[in-house]
């Protein structure tokens, strides 16, 4: 009887031990016990430790295209620029439009809207966005709160200050200009002026065919791009 204890007794002391000494699965290691011992987050295994932990250098910011930067670069000389505008003045930034032609735009002017916005959030601005309707509008498409249509959109907005920008389309690129204007006395407080090769924006720009259609117009040329550039999406 006394040897059966004895022999009892061993065994769960080695399986005691065995229990003990085991490396937790290092799949399991945020359960709460592992073998009947407690894992906390912080782990001796250095290699899962480095999982568990965020490193905002190691996780970085997001990505961004060749237009992001070129926003970012553009602010960054209007701000450089700027002799009267201070971070507390709302701010509006309008759509870029074509030199040629106020009243037309494109699909690159567009997206350009949008990363001008972010990179003078970017500067710690007071950026204000038109296009926030005053209500929105559940659909089965989804929920929509940005419009162009002016009938759904406020119209006292406290903005004094708006960045203006036109576009120029070229045989080698694109050719633009923007200043920040106070639209009460329509001084100028700030101006950029800048070109882009095409190659730089090659998602963007497509060159000329050597048969085009503008405006109502039929263009031939003896090489194909040897007229300007054209923005991809573009009604010819």
């Amino acid at each position: 009887m006394i040897n059966r204890l004895f022999i009892s007794t061993v065994m769960l002391a080695s399986l005691s031990l065995a229990a003990c000494t085991q490396t937790p699965n290092a799949a399991n290691n945020l359960a709460f016990s592992n073998n009947g011992k407690f894992v906390k987050i912080v782990d001796e295994d250095e290699v899962y430790h480095d999982k568990l932990a965020y490193d905002i250098q190691a996780a970085g910011i997001s990505p961004k295209g060749q237009v992001n930067v070129w926003a970012e670069k553009l602010v960054n000389e209007l701000v450089l620029q700027n002799d009267a505008l201070r971070p507390d003045q709302p701010l509006l930034i309008s759509t870029p439009v074509m030199t040629s032609n106020f009243n037309a735009t494109n699909e690159l002017a567009l997206q350009l809207q949008q990363g001008l916005l972010a990179a003078f959030h970017a500067h710690e601005f007071n950026l204000v966005d038109l296009n926030v309707a005053t209500n929105l509008r559940a659909t089965e498409q989804g929920e929509f709160m940005l419009s162009r249509n002016w009938e759904l959109l406020r119209a006292d907005l406290p903005v004094s200050h708006v960045l203006v920008s036109t576009m120029t389309l070229t045989p080698e690129g694109i050719v633009f200009n923007g200043r920040v204007i106070n639209v009460t006395n329509n001084r100028v407080l700030s101006a950029v002026q800048s070109f882009v090769a095409a190659s730089s924006l090659s998602g963007y720009l497509q060159p000329s065919e050597m048969v085009e259609s503008r405006n109502g117009l039929l263009y031939r040329h003896e090489n194909k791009g040897d007229s300007r550039y054209t923005v991809l999406g573009d009604k010819l």
